[in-house]
C-alpha cells in the first residue's frame, strides 16, 4: 500500500503570493507561506483562533494542526526535489559543423 505524501511548507511572501492576494492588517488570516501535499497546493495561513488553513484565492480549507506544525518544524530542511524551484538548464556545448566540399565536374 502506498504511503500518503506528507505536508511540505515553504515560508515567505513570494510563496503565498502565488496562491492568494495580500490581506489587510485587520484580517483574521495571517499568511505564512505555501503548503503542499501531493497535488494539493495553496497558501498557508493561520487564523486568529490559532488554526492553520490552506488558502487558494478566497477558498479556505482547514488543515490538521499537528501535521502542519510538524511540517513547519521541517521547513528549514531541504524541500523534496519535485518541490524545489526550477533552475535554468546548463548551456550545451556548441554544435560541431562539418563542411564537406563537393566535387564539381569540369567539362573540358
Amino acid at each position: 500500500m502506498a504511503k500518503k505524501p506528507s505536508w511540505y511548507v515553504r515560508l515567505g511572501d513570494p510563496e503565498w503570493a502565488r496562491h492568494t492576494y495580500a490581506r489587510p492588517a485587520d484580517d483574521a488570516l495571517h499568511l505564512l507561506g505555501s503548503v503542499r501535499r501531493g497535488q494539493q497546493v495553496g497558501a498557508l495561513a493561520k487564523t486568529d483562533a490559532g488554526e492553520f488553513v490552506q488558502v487558494v484565492g478566497d477558498f479556505i480549507i482547514p488543515l490538521n494542526k499537528r501535521k502542519i506544525e510538524s511540517a513547519l518544524a521541517r521547513a528549514g530542511s531541504a524541500p523534496p526535489m519535485d518541490y524545489a524551484p526550477r533552475t535554468a538548464p546548463k548551456p550545451a556545448a556548441p554544435p560541431v559543423i562539418i563542411v564537406k566540399r563537393r566535387r564539381i565536374p569540369v567539362m573540358t
